[in-house]
């Protein structure tokens, strides 16, 4: 898949602490790190690739991280 270059000013989301999906704004891009501005006004500097156009691909990609972190495997489950 390509990412392709965001455009300054354009709404995107973001996940916050492994669990929340979070809109932010494209303020600044340098290279293929982009500058994001919260709504609060702070601000925080990511790579293209932890960027999420729509809040379902953000939410995609948390539940696709909680289920492998999370699954249950049996302590006799080692290499059968």
């Amino acid at each position: 898949m390509v990412l392709e270059r965001l455009k300054v000013g354009t709404h995107v989301f973001i996940i916050e602490s492994n669990r929340i999906a979070t809109e932010v704004t494209i303020t600044a891009r340098r290279g293929n790190f982009y500058t994001l501005k919260f709504q609060n006004g702070g601000a925080i500097q990511l790579r293209r690739n932890r960027i999420f156009l729509s809040k379902e691909d953000a939410e995609k990609s948390i539940l696709r991280k909680t289920a492998s972190k999370y699954s249950i495997h049996s302590p006799y489950d080692h290499g059968m």
